[in-house]
């Protein structure tokens, strides 16, 4: 018998290479474009690419039947309801046009060339642009398709299907189940959802059993060198991950369809919160991720010291939450210090 997971599984890689299949068709074009008139070479090559991802959609979208059937058969259930392939070919999620969606790339190289980046940069800058938004439209409408084939099958429950190499932000998701929709999802984000109540056999459970599951140099790779010595001490995947979200000098994208180009991108910085008693600065990694009165570790820490103060629409305490990076810095190798810092600054209860 076909587990369901092999099933997921399958159904997965088979929709990746799709996708890898068409970023790479649409990207060879792109490295024929004349870049000292990129509208000109956009105006020549852009029917052929956007149909090339038209094609690549609807082929995404007509593996939601033969998806839907194989999970039905493990699952010893029976499925009529089909959707229409090319209904789901043509715009992204968000409903643009392809052509305008793929269009940004030259626009983005241009801006980039007239702020003083190299030609080479920016055009390279450009393809990782382009081939940001073929994956998403194409990921994105097999999804789609796969979440109406659903519906018309009443499958009202998804667990979601990490693919390898899957980035921290997914990775927390793991064995996630949700309703209504599949799960949210990041640009170019690979995974997939398998409409079933519960997690198979053979499925990550949860962010920790994914986390298991690699080696040592991927959990680092994934979670960061100071999250993955966190959670081997312990530590909530979940709450390693999304200190992040709060953390200085980190730009998340956040939203669908947003880009964030290699000029943007930043690293996490050290905050001065103090003087040493040398004079110097005494500077921390830190977050402010569930510092509200809706965050745990803000809750405790309110509640204990009644250390809030008005931050929005909520209140927020005023007890400094330090990043895994920090506390790194302050345990060393002492692990009875790590669990102690884990427990204080609300990584691990």
């Amino acid at each position: 018998m076909v587990l369901l997971a092999e099933v997921a599984e399958r159904h997965r890689a088979a929709r990746e290479r799709l996708t890898k299949r068409a970023v790479s068709s649409v990207l060879r074009e792109w490295q024929q474009f004349d870049v000292r008139d990129l509208d000109l070479s956009w105006d020549l090559r852009a029917e052929t690419m956007v149909a090339a991802v038209a094609s690549a959609q609807t082929a995404a979208a007509a593996q939601a039947n033969p998806y839907m059937a194989a999970v039905a058969r493990a699952s010893g259930e029976k499925v009529e309801a089909q959707v229409a392939p090319a209904a789901f070919s043509g715009v992204t999620l968000d409903s643009r046009e392809l052509g305008p969606a793929m269009y940004g790339a030259v626009t983005h190289t241009k801006d980039l060339i007239g702020t003083g980046r190299s030609v080479a940069d920016a055009f390279t800058v450009g393809a990782s642009f382009l081939a940001t938004v073929v994956s998403s439209a194409i990921q994105d409408m097999g999804r789609q398709a796969d979440l109406t084939a659903g519906v018309g099958a009443r499958r009202t429950r998804y667990v979601r299907v990490i693919s390898p190499g899957a980035c921290s932000r997914c990775a927390i998701l793991a064995g996630a189940g949700s309703s209504a929709k599949a799960y949210l999802r990041h640009p170019s984000c690979k995974c997939t959802a398998l409409p079933v109540d519960g997690v198979p056999e053979g499925m990550f459970a949860s962010p920790k059993d994914y986390f298991e599951s690699l080696s040592a140099s991927e959990q680092e790779r994934v979670f960061t060198k100071a999250g993955a010595e966190a959670i081997r001490h312990g530590a909530d995947p979940i709450k390693v991950v999304n200190a992040r979200r709060g953390a200085y000098g980190i730009g998340y994208s956040g939203h669908y369809g947003t880009f964030i180009s290699e000029s943007r991108m930043r690293r996490l910085q050290a905050v001065t919160v103090g003087v040493k008693p040398d004079g110097s600065p005494l500077q921390v990694f830190m977050t402010t991720e569930g510092t509200t009165s809706r965050g745990a570790f803000g809750r405790r820490e309110i509640a204990e010291f009644e250390n809030a103060k008005k931050s929005g629409r909520y209140r927020r305490t005023t007890t400094i939450r330090l990043m895994p990076e920090q506390i790194a810095v302050m345990a060393g190798g002492d692990t009875d210090r790590w669990i102690e810092l884990l427990q204080r600054y609300g990584y691990l209860y």
